[in-house]
């Protein structure tokens, strides 16, 4: 394993934590080449940069992620948001600032996700 990915790795850890653990379980052990490539790429190089905060990387990933109407990957990513010092009421206020972008049933979807892993992690 790569020292890029093996840094993703920890990276990812310290992030997303047991929540993120048990998301990424699935992929490392049926798909392993997966999640070296997510690894590596995204937390082993994009999100060790420095050029801006945790905070405004994980409020563009859950920006995009809704945006594309992709819900799978929005639990992790709103742990790692309340792990770096994103607040609920801060998500809540990405979602209200997109609604008039993307429409209200994706944001009623993305919010559902928040409601679901506030649930689990508290």
């Amino acid at each position: 394993m790569s020292e890029q990915v093996v840094q993703g790795l920890e990276r990812f850890a310290n992030l997303s934590g047991e929540y993120g653990a048990k998301a990424l379980a699935p992929i490392k052990e049926h798909f392993p080449e997966l999640a070296e490539f997510i690894m590596g790429t995204a937390y082993g190089d994009i999100f060790q940069r420095t050029s801006i905060s945790d905070q405004w990387k994980e409020v563009a990933v859950i920006s995009s992620l809704i945006t594309q109407g992709q819900f799978e990957q929005l639990g992790v990513h709103y742990v790692m948001a309340l792990r770096v010092g994103v607040t609920v009421e801060e998500l809540k206020g990405i979602l209200l600032h997109l609604a008039p972008c993307v429409g209200a049933p994706r944001i009623i979807s993305a919010f559902n996700v928040l409601l679901s892993t506030l649930d689990e992690i508290q």
